[in-house]
């Protein structure tokens, strides 16, 4: 049911098969031989509990409580499963595994000859319901009104229509300025819903991450939460800092994961960014867990990065990984916003089938479209990549300088520490751009403004001049 041009990642562990049969009748074996055992405490021990080796080459046990694996200790088996005094080393004669694979539609239990793997993938029931798109029918659907009411509000923004502008307003540069941008959030729209459908419905992995930029409250958390989280379910789905996967340990928490989210990103150094590309991207994943033996795992999460800042990491302008989003505002104000998310769209999700129809929407896409290889490069990128030498830092500081409103002023600290370029590079950059020194209209505060205007305190640099 895939486009045909698409070539799909092999599936994780392909060369393994269901090893369910060979793991109940290996545990019946070896713990039967110590006491008769019930049934049920038989199933709950396959399924919860295993012997893991640890750095020291120890046998360690187990135990899935249901939301993350432990370790634990054989009094504590006894007293939540087991409930039989037993003798010493009863333990050993669990099922021992070199270490977890994570193999997505899999069963827990998978062999390779008599070596035994467990699978820690559970699969999401809301993902599960999702109707299959009928045989020799696949056709890209049409995108569900409530989804695109959502993504309109999300990524719009306070972006005027051609209705909105006043007489003075209405000249032919500003309405080409509007119908240009709109085009280009139309198009964002769509390279979202491709990344989400591929990332939820298909095991091609897209090597490129959306970065959803945005004022507090505006839906970015809704997306993460109440669309992403129940497609691919709560065990497979992480949120995270930046600084969590910094360290030897940082892959720790990504390992055995659908859905990586990077949340609060406001990390300009090089540790972070080297480390979220090669996740992006890369196939394997080396693992050293804390007291665990160290290992190799096949990367098959999708990434998202979600920010309330304008400039939350530093890229080169020939980067590929990111789909920058505009800047997220709110259409009217946070509570109008969080009213409707929670009142019209969440409950839609929830009550009317709205999973079921965004399913099947996504699933159409990955049956019809082809997935980029690359990121689509969108005017917001070039918000975020760094430039490298002085006349790039001035051109990019003359350019979004042109596009602002003559009332506001600045400070040469200010658009120093926004843009990272030297400060006799902002004030060369300012002079040439018509402004002098002065103060705000009515106020002792300090600016950089033109002739004849307010000077209003620009708000990138209220909190740094």
């Amino acid at each position: 049911m895939n486009a045909l041009n698409n070539n799909f990642d092999p599936q994780p562990h392909a060369h393994l098969e269901d090893g369910t049969n060979l793991a109940q009748k290996r545990l019946k074996r070896s713990l039967g031989a110590i006491v008769d055992w019930d049934d049920k405490i038989l199933e709950q021990l396959l399924h919860k509990t295993f012997l893991q080796t640890d750095t020291s080459g120890r046998c360690v046990i187990r135990h899935d409580t249901g939301t993350r694996i432990v370790t634990t200790t054989p009094v504590e088996i006894i007293q939540s499963i087991v409930q039989k005094d037993l003798r010493d080393g009863w333990y050993l004669k669990l099922l021992a595994i070199p270490h977890p694979i994570y193999a997505p539609n899999r069963p827990m239990w998978l062999s390779r000859g008599t070596a035994l793997f467990r699978n820690t993938w559970q699969g999401s029931k809301i993902a599960e319901n999702v109707p299959s798109l009928p045989k020799g029918r696949e056709e890209l659907l049409e995108r569900p009104e409530q989804w695109h009411d959502f993504l309109f509000r999300l990524f719009y923004g306070d972006l005027p229509t051609d209705d909105c502008l006043s007489g003075s307003e209405k000249s032919n540069f500003n309405l080409e300025k509007v119908k240009t941008e709109s085009e280009d959030r139309i198009r964002f729209m769509w390279e979202f819903d491709l990344w989400l459908a591929f990332s939820l419905f298909s095991t091609q992995r897209p090597r490129w991450s959306p970065v959803l930029r945005g004022a507090h409250g505006t839906g970015k958390g809704t997306v993460e939460k109440h669309v992403i989280q129940p497609f691919v379910g709560k065990s497979n789905h992480i949120k995270v800092l930046p600084h969590n996967i910094k360290g030897e340990h940082g892959a720790q928490f990504l390992t055995e994961k659908c859905m990586v989210v990077f949340d609060e990103v406001n990390d300009r150094g090089s540790a972070f960014y080297d480390r979220l590309k090669n996740m992006t991207t890369e196939d394997d994943l080396a693992v050293n867990p804390k007291h665990l033996a160290p290992y190799v795992d096949d990367a098959v999460f999708s990434t998202l990065i979600l920010s309330n800042e304008e400039v939350p990491m530093a890229f080169p302008e020939g980067e590929r990984r990111w789909l920058v989003s505009p800047y997220m505002t709110h259409k009217q104000d946070q509570t109008e916003t969080a009213a409707w998310l929670y009142r019209h769209f969440v409950p839609w999700l929830t009550n009317e089938a709205g999973y079921s129809k965004l399913g099947l929407y996504l699933k159409s896409i990955v049956a019809t479209q082809e997935l980029p290889s690359v990121a689509w490069k969108s005017p917001w990128f070039f918000e975020i990549c760094k430039t490298e030498t002085a006349e790039d830092h001035a051109s990019a500081i003359m350019t979004w300088l042109e596009d602002q409103d003559d009332h506001y002023g600045y400070t040469i600290t200010g658009l120093s520490n926004y843009f990272k370029a030297g400060q006799g590079i902002v004030k060369k950059c300012l002079c040439e751009a018509g402004y002098s020194r002065g103060k705000v209209n009515g106020t002792n505060i300090n600016v950089w403004k033109k002739k004849g205007c307010i000077g209003e305190l620009h708000h990138h640099c209220s909190k740094l001049g």
